[in-house]
């Protein structure tokens, strides 16, 4: 009778910790997260950009004007949960972090901004009369044209375009700390072969809108239904988080992951019911993150 008693308090005491636990969460790299509200309402929010030692996200997101749509750059201090509108940026969309000199800069209808920390605004940098689909500093200073899609590089005092890719449209370019260099367009996505300087497919099916990398060197593709790290072995991707209508993400200053959907941004945090809530999963999510789901 007494072991009943104890069975019975055991699973009255997990069903109401059970009740008390909030899943909203998601599964990354086999661990759950808690998925921490950042910013909602907005349109589409791309390109997201953490300047780590303000701790302030940069992102562009579509806007309503008049009867058209245009693009805008937000900031949101993650410290204070202020946001602010960039000024001086028109149809403001690429956003770039220069790591050398800790500078952001911005591109939009019209040309290259470089942001002043000073007066929260933008100022003209280069480019007058260029449509900027794309910013990438490292080393060097990339961008990419709208809407032929070629990639220019800063070279003795002006942009010209990249050789190697005088015959290649790009949407996506990105070199990495060890400078291996993935790019993509709406053929695939691709990793330049460090000896061969040949392009190699890491994939033909997915739709990409970020490429980052983390403190430690990965580097993660955000695609439009999850997000992949490189199988290196075997010069493919592998999906690590199952995600509808992804279309950015960054790490903040804590390395921790900051995504956005169609018009919300969000930030996963450590949970303290990891596995409670894994075990709450339904079976077929828990399934799908088993083994990653190979590509």
């Amino acid at each position: 009778m007494l072991l009943l008693l104890l069975s019975m308090f055991c699973v009255l005491e997990h069903s109401v910790e059970t009740d008390e636990i909030s899943c909203n969460g998601l599964l990354f790299d086999h661990v759950y997260y808690d998925r921490e509200l950042l910013l909602e309402n907005l349109g589409r929010p791309y390109n997201l950009v953490v300047h780590k030692f303000s701790a302030t996200l940069f992102f562009s997101h579509t806007v309503q004007k008049g009867t058209e749509v245009d693009f805008e750059i937000m900031t949101f201090d993650l410290n204070k949960n202020f946001t602010n509108v960039v000024g001086g940026v028109p149809g403001g969309y690429a956003i770039a972090y220069d790591p050398g000199n800790d500078d952001i800069y911005f591109g939009g209808h019209d040309g290259i901004y470089k942001y002043n920390f000073l007066t929260k605004s933008a100022e003209f940098f280069a480019e007058e009369g260029k449509s900027i689909w794309g910013l990438f500093i490292r080393k060097n200073f990339y961008y990419i044209e709208y809407p032929t899609q070629k990639l220019h590089v800063y070279i003795d005092d002006k942009f010209v375009q990249v050789a190697e890719a005088v015959n290649i449209e790009v949407d996506n370019f990105f070199t990495t700390k060890r400078f291996d260099v993935y790019f993509s367009n709406k053929t695939a996505l691709y990793k330049v072969d460090r000896f061969t300087q040949s392009p190699l497919i890491l994939n033909d099916d997915i739709v990409v809108r970020q490429i980052v990398e983390d403190g430690f060197g990965d580097v993660y593709i955000a695609g439009n239904n999850g997000i992949y790290v490189e199988d290196k072995p075997y010069n493919r991707i592998k999906k690590v988080a199952n995600m509808d209508h992804l279309f950015g993400m960054t790490f903040d200053q804590n390395d921790h992951i900051i995504y956005s959907d169609k018009n919300t941004i969000y930030r996963l945090i450590p949970s303290n019911n990891s596995n409670a809530c894994r075990r709450l999963l339904p079976p077929e999510i828990d399934s799908l993150m088993q083994g990653f789901e190979a590509i």
